[in-house]
């Protein structure tokens, strides 16, 4: 249609400024807007207006100019590919009910902030998926996305952060229980660990607060905030805590139990975790409280010389025909403590197994560590105790008597042989232990191997969700940035268990997500790109029968392969290249995934 936009000039003058708009509705439940078709300039400045008008309205009456792209200018915005895969991650999003939960929270705060919460929240999750980076950079990539038109100002991000960190416990609470309705909660078994994340900052906070100095799983000397992660027997998020960066691991396990089953009204569980959880209290605890556990156990040191004897006796274990595998499975009488502190007798299963590939794995790496040693022992170069720094022994000589003693210190490096001797007993050997004494060795390993579930977690919110460096620094902020994480990973954990034997990998299904990408044209056409651009490799069945990705490249491409995947699971199915905007925006609006 031809629009007269009526212009005041610098001298006073009124002139009248001929457009063709057209009109286009940019999402669903959005106010209808216009765009430029042609700009014809103005109307005071033609020498013969009746003849300019007569042109205009040929113009405007020519369908074909519809799609006449003269007008277009680069860097005006017109132009620019849109993602419309987020629709899919924020039908999830929608399906978890978290809009709701924060609506009734900004109720019950009766919040008068001129932004939405929710907006912010929902906006930083996704992102979190498709281009994890820093809430700044977060920000500036908000007109990326197809029919959802954000406003967000970058302090209002991070006021919002406040309340986000405010309703951290009960969001958990309220996602646990949708997630129960959805799929279902199997807690027969809880997987628990602790890992944690570092900070780019050159001092901690004050004590008492997260970032402190600590144990780095990453081994750096950065300030970091411990995590600990519940997982449900589908691999599925439970709960999540933050502790001071300083916490050990052993004593973080009470307080998220704790919390977690008063909060979540949970009948007995059976916590499973490594042997960094493994202490006298965390069993006494789990122990009173009725429920159960399968903990990994240190055989060396002093916490495994009670099963030196049982480890050495050949008597009791059990061989495989192959002669690659044996375990011996027993009971065993412990002294623990009760409520009270008093000591208190109890009974527990003990499973003690050898593994010939362990075994040879472990003496490769011990003799590498041994190779580095004396290379470091010929370079006179010094290192924390780790890797092969622990088979360096160090002695003080005296240079007057050549004794060893304190005085007149002069340290003697050399490689510690005695102690790889003594490391390579134990090449092979585990053992697990449990409450469970109904578990045969069977049980309780396949209990324990679930354990693999929370260590792939951590996995994905350090490298796919890029959970770390943490570039917030308030308490508040740190403790939101966290549950953004979580409520990230729960949303490609719930997409991964719809996709079931099928399931893809976290970076995967961001990649595909992220190359849904489309163009609006003039008339009101969707241009959708092909949504592609790796060649996959051909898969064929291993040994076990499982399928498996060879060398050899095949004419189908991954991106697409896996992009049609998730249409199914999501019931949607976009194949045409062109389609009308009103006909895109009705099957975006349909997208629900497949529980």
């Amino acid at each position: 249609m031809i629009r007269k936009d009526k212009r005041v000039m610098k001298d006073g003058t009124v002139k009248t400024y001929i457009r063709v708009v057209e009109g286009y509705r940019p999402a669903p439940g959005k106010p209808p807007k216009q765009r430029t078709l042609k700009s014809f300039g103005y109307l005071e400045d033609q020498e013969d207006p009746e003849a300019f008008m007569r042109e205009v309205e040929a113009f405007d009456a020519d369908p074909a100019n519809r799609e006449q792209l003269g007008s277009l200018r680069m860097y005006s915005g017109s132009n620019r590919r849109l993602n419309y895969g987020y629709k899919y991650l924020e039908s999830i999003y929608s399906l978890l009910d978290i809009g709701g939960f924060i609506e009734t929270y900004t109720e019950q705060q009766k919040f008068r902030g001129g932004y939405s919460i929710d907006e912010i929240f929902k906006y930083l999750v996704l992102m979190r998926i498709l281009s994890p980076c820093s809430k700044r950079a977060s920000a500036q990539q908000q007109e990326s996305f197809y029919g959802w038109e954000l406003n967000l100002k970058l302090p209002e991000i991070y006021r919002s952060l406040d309340h986000v960190a405010a309703f951290s416990d009960s969001l958990q609470e309220h996602l646990n229980g949708v997630v129960q309705k959805l799929v279902g909660r199997d807690l027969t078994y809880a997987f628990y660990d602790v890992t944690n994340y570092y900070f780019e900052t050159d001092f901690p906070d004050d004590p008492g607060q997260l970032r402190r100095r600590g144990v780095s799983k990453e081994h750096r000397v950065d300030p970091i905030v411990q995590m600990g992660l519940f997982l449900d027997s589908k691999g599925l998020p439970v709960a999540m805590s933050l502790f001071p960066g300083n916490t050990s691991d052993t004593l973080t396990l009470q307080p998220v139990m704790q919390k977690l089953k008063a909060a979540y009204g949970l009948g007995r569980l059976v916590v499973v975790a490594d042997k960094g959880i493994n202490s006298g209290s965390n069993i006494d605890y789990i122990c009173q409280n009725g429920d159960g556990y399968v903990f990994s156990q240190v055989l060396r040191g002093s916490k495994g010389k009670r099963y030196r004897e049982h480890l050495e006796d050949e008597n009791g274990y059990v061989w495989n025909q192959e002669g690659t595998y044996k375990y011996k499975l027993f009971n065993e009488t412990y002294t623990g403590r009760d409520d009270q502190g008093e000591k208190v007798e109890r009974e527990r299963r003990v499973l003690i197994y050898w593994n010939q590939a362990e075994a040879r794995m472990a003496q490769k790496k011990r003799e590498e560590k041994l190779m580095k040693a004396e290379v470091s022992l010929r370079n006179d170069a010094y290192g924390i105790k780790k890797g092969s720094q622990e088979y360096i022994r160090e002695e003080v000589e005296n240079p007057q008597s050549g004794e060893l003693e304190a005085a007149h210190k002069r340290v003697i490096r050399s490689v510690d042989l005695e102690k790889a001797e003594k490391d390579a007993f134990y090449d092979g050997y585990f053992c697990l232990v449990t409450s469970e004494l109904d578990y045969d060795a069977a049980r309780i390993r396949e209990v324990y191997g679930g354990l693999w579930k929370i260590e792939a977690s951590f996995s994905v919110l350090k490298s796919d969700l890029e959970a770390r460096p943490v570039h917030v620094w308030t308490q508040e902020h740190i403790r939101a940035h966290f549950l953004i994480c979580f409520v990230a990973l729960l949303i490609v954990r719930l997409l991964q268990h719809a996709l079931g034997d099928k399931t893809l990998s976290a970076q995967r299904i961001a990649r595909a997500f992220n190359a849904a990408t489309c163009k609006v044209k003039r008339g009101g056409i969707v241009e959708l790109d092909d949504v592609g651009g790796r060649v996959a490799f051909e898969k064929k069945p291993n040994r076990k029968g499982e399928l498996v990705e060879t060398l050899r490249f095949i004419e189908d491409d991954e991106v697409a392969r896996d992009f049609a995947l998730i249409q199914e699971v999501f019931q949607t199915s976009l194949e045409l290249v062109e389609v009308k905007q009103e006909r895109f925006n009705r099957i975006l609006s349909s997208i629900a995934l497949n529980l």
